[in-house]
């Protein structure tokens, strides 16, 4: 409750501060962003039937580009107001990823807008060399573990980030940092608030409370310790997030399709130790009726280390998911990803970047429709480069 009020406290004197400070020079646009690509072969994958590797091609293309927009000024009285707008750069659903607003000082930073909860944004991956590839949340994975035959569908690789809210509509508060010490905070009235302005009509009608399995009334927090001790730094931190499931308003038929949960909350944590060029460490995350099913839990951790030295750093990291079905059962999909990493950094904010891994999906037994789920494996191998401007 204190982090919540201190977050208020400080909007409200942000905007008495605003109502009266003038800049030296308005906003100033600047432009930012990045390119990852990457090609990826693929072999000894399985190949048969109705697998999730059935028809796919060995050689593979893929590439990520943002074009982030940035404006930012200082007021008279100190007071730094900005805004950031993250553009797709291929043609996409969602063409703008986040944009958001912000008001920082001494007392921290607010943001208000499309961006991701506060565990997400305190919260450090498994240590991994590449700027694309890794075990978690890796730009690009080539493994066809989404396809048929995986029964959660969505899941090509593992992540230790816990997000609950996505990137709707909140509002954030960041501390400073006291002793190594730093905690976020934020809100989301409802999943759905993402890109609500163009969803429900321009004259800005809210969001309903009752869009049966969408989620609603997200909290989240996080809090992070990063110091150096003579030459060796410690970063660790613990995040939380709780959110509902929406209901359709019948009492016989709570959220999403009748499940008798309407609640999902999950933590996630890391610890990471760097010393003499290396770094070592692992992430995980837990959620609590992820699909607003009654023992439908997902687990991810992992461990990583990685050595650098000059221009080049290598690594080799590890990841583990365990995702249960929507169902009273508790069959679960598991996926196993290793993968050696290296990158070559070219200069500042680019590298070329190669991996090579095994990915292993283990289908439980029985799916929710009461078929048998299949399984799949595949060595791969990839070489890409990341720009960042």
């Amino acid at each position: 409750m204190k982090h919540l009020l201190l977050g208020t406290t400080a909007l409200v004197a942000a905007g008495f501060a605003a109502s009266s400070a003038h800049a030296a020079q308005g906003v100033q646009l600047g432009i930012g962003g990045y390119y990852a690509a990457a090609a990826g072969l693929l072999f000894d994958q399985s190949d048969s039937g109705s697998d999730p590797g059935a028809h796919t091609r060995d050689i593979v293309f893929r590439q990520d580009v943002e074009v982030h927009f940035k404006g930012e000024t200082t007021l008279d009285n100190g007071l730094t107001v900005g805004a950031r707008i993250e553009l797709e750069g291929q043609q996409s659903d969602d063409q703008i990823d986040e944009v958001w607003a912000y008001f920082k000082g001494g007392w921290g930073q607010i943001r208000f807008g499309d961006d991701d909860d506060a565990s997400e944004q305190l919260h450090y991956l498994i240590p991994n060399a590449s700027n694309d590839f890794g075990v978690d949340t890796p730009y690009f994975e080539f493994s066809n573990n989404h396809g048929n035959g995986f029964s959660n569908g969505s899941f090509q690789t593992n992540s230790t980030v816990l997000n609950i809210s996505g990137d709707a509509t909140k509002i954030l508060y960041f501390s400073p940092t006291f002793a190594g010490f730093s905690f976020g905070i934020s809100f989301a009235p409802d999943r759905r608030g993402e890109d609500s302005y163009s969803y429900w009509s321009q004259s800005g009608g809210t969001t309903l409370s009752n869009n049966s399995g969408q989620v609603q009334n997200v909290v989240s927090a996080a809090l992070n310790f990063d110091h150096d001790f003579n030459g060796v730094s410690l970063a660790t931190g613990i995040g939380f997030a709780e959110g509902q499931f929406e209901s359709t308003g019948n009492s016989a038929n709570p959220a999403n399709g009748g499940h008798n949960v309407t609640t999902t909350w999950g933590v996630d944590g890391h610890l990471i130790v760097s010393f003499s060029g290396f770094t070592i460490g692992g992430a995980g995350q837990y959620r609590d009726n992820w699909q607003s099913a009654s023992g439908a839990d997902l687990w991810v951790a992992g461990l990583g280390g990685t050595y650098n030295w000059d221009a080049w750093t290598v690594g080799l990291a590890w990841s583990h998911g365990d995702y249960e079905y929507a169902t009273s059962g508790s069959n679960s999909d598991t996926i196993d990803i290793i993968q050696i990493t290296g990158r070559y950094d070219l200069g500042p904010g680019i590298s070329l970047d190669a991996m090579v891994g095994y990915n292993r999906l283990n289908g439980g037994s029985t799916l929710p429709s009461g078929n048998t789920s299949n399984s799949d494996s595949t060595w791969e191998t990839g070489v890409g480069f990341f720009i960042g401007f």
